[in-house]
């Protein structure tokens, strides 16, 4: 066939009025395209001008380089198109001739179409299918764009976007990882007449992610600075991770810390802010750099965390405290311990309340004696239910401290040396208060006492020493509580002895 094209070139040339004479007209290939019902080539042909049609004779294109043909069937005079259901969908260049009652065939010439061929690949970098297609060959000056049509294996086909004609490019990003697609090209042609690339199909891999990335807790330390624990597998290819903040929900996320390629599963991260003031929302992320890539890539996230922010409310005597809900353990927020010190250094458990609830109150009353501080303070501590072999995770909030006013009564007498309630003097309060002095001296100034531990009281020795005789005495306090309130009391006592 080779020899034939070459040699009938060979007498256009030397004898070009014989040729055109003998060789019928050759009819007009209308359009290629795949049918993706069946992935059958459709051909289709006008007729040739010619009256003397015995044969249409279809080729494809074997060698582009040498424009080798290959003949693959013939119809009768009166068939005008073809479905090749044999074509393998590549190279998809087909041309027909015609051949008159005297067996002499148009010549193959510049009568070919060759159907746009795709090629898609998935590109790391900018997380984006890249489909690529070559320019429908035979309708050149014809072609008024290109549609592309993409989408997800299975699910039907959605035009993506219209190019012109000078396009064979486009992007398709936002596409899901792990997932495969399927592209096909629509070349239209300024008749309106379109032709159907066949389709291609990409997978979307990505770098396995991690099996497990967890927030374990967000706990305030002090009042400028929170500790994040998280949690990550890093035995696979991914071992990096970025930790992220916010202050609202809805709001982006910003980098706060980034480790690269550790070594640990477990990692602690402590960051600075005005914990009494702000809370922030916390997120993890698995990150990817792949190579040749400007940035790094977001393969998972874990769940959030966030700090949690504890108010609290005097109404006298109830004390209310109201929180930030913990968002979220990745088992689940079983509740809340409600935790109090209450001058002693520790704190200690005062209850445990359910998940659903961001406030708690209780009565300040019950814990007046005479000497406990008017200072308490509060935390919350947020309590996950049991994983990882029954691992319960805590978030503790920021610390509150409710400040008492302090109320006192001075008696006027007293009986020292004595085994009732009497045998000292001292004032009573409710809430002892944060700085305190009582002197106690005679009438001649002389001092018999000075003190300033509001639980102790004067056991009327003079100095310490031996008992003080009956008389009245003058007492001078001075004290200022933990509201900031500053108060004196003077007054007379007086030492009676039974």
């Amino acid at each position: 066939m080779k020899i034939l094209v070459k040699f009938l070139l060979l007498m256009i040339i030397l004898f070009p009025s014989v040729v055109q004479a003998q060789a019928p007209a050759i009819p007009d290939l209308i359009l290629v395209t795949v049918d993706h019902s069946d992935n059958g080539v459709l051909i289709q042909w006008n007729p040739s001008a010619d009256s003397d049609i015995q044969f249409y004779h279809l080729y494809k294109l074997i060698d582009p380089v040498d424009m080798t043909f290959q003949k693959i069937f013939s119809f009768g005079p009166y068939t005008i198109e073809y479905k090749h259901m044999t074509s393998g969908l590549t190279n998809l260049a087909y041309a027909v001739t015609a051949e008159d009652s005297t067996s002499n065939e148009s010549l193959l010439g510049d009568n070919v179409h060759r159907a746009v061929a795709t090629t898609v690949e998935f590109d790391l970098c900018t997380e984006a299918n890249i489909v690529q297609w070559t320019s429908y060959e035979g309708w050149e000056g014809d072609i008024s764009g290109y549609r592309v049509f993409g989408g997800i294996s299975g699910s039907p086909l959605q035009e993506l976007t219209f190019v012109p004609a000078s396009t064979n490019s486009y992007s398709h990003t936002g596409v899901a990882a792990n997932t495969d697609y399927i592209y096909y090209i629509e070349t239209i042609n300024i008749s309106g007449i379109t032709s159907n690339s066949p389709l291609d199909t990409v997978s979307v891999l990505y770098p396995v992610a991690p099996s497990y990335l967890t927030i374990d807790h967000v706990s305030v330390l002090d009042e400028a600075s929170v500790e994040v624990q998280y949690s990550a597998d890093i035995a696979g290819e991914v071992n990096s991770f970025r930790l992220l903040r916010r202050s609202n929900p809805g709001t982006p996320f910003t980098e706060v810390d980034m480790r690269l390629n550790v070594m640990e599963s477990t990692q602690v991260v402590q960051d600075q802010f005005l914990t009494s003031t702000y809370t922030y929302q916390y997120l993890v992320e698995s990150v990817f750099q792949p190579e040749g890539c400007g940035t790094s890539l977001v393969i998972s996230q874990s769940n959030q965390g966030n700090s949690i922010l504890l108010v609290n409310e005097l109404n006298d005597p109830i004390v209310t405290l109201n929180w930030t809900p913990y968002e979220s353990y990745e088992p689940g927020l079983a509740g809340y311990i409600i935790q109090r010190n209450d001058g002693s250094g520790e704190f200690a458990d005062v209850q445990t309340i359910g998940p659903q609830f961001t406030q708690w109150q209780e009565s300040i009353q019950s814990m007046v004696n005479g000497f406990q501080a008017g200072e308490l303070q509060y935390r919350v501590i947020a309590l996950s239910n049991p994983h990882n072999g029954g691992t319960e995770e805590q978030s503790i909030s920021i610390i509150t401290t409710v400040v008492i006013e302090t109320h006192m009564q001075v008696p006027s007498a007293f009986t020292p040396n004595s085994n009732d309630i009497n045998s000292e003097f001292k004032p009573l309060m409710d809430f002892a208060p944060r700085d305190y002095l009582m002197i106690v001296v005679d009438r001649g100034g002389r001092k018999m006492f000075e003190t300033s531990d509001p639980g102790e009281g004067w056991d009327g020795r003079f100095q310490g020493g031996s008992f003080v005789d009956e008389a009245v005495y003058v007492y001078y306090i001075q004290y200022t509580d933990y509201t900031g309130l500053f108060n004196t009391y003077t007054g007379n006592v007086t030492v009676l002895y039974p």
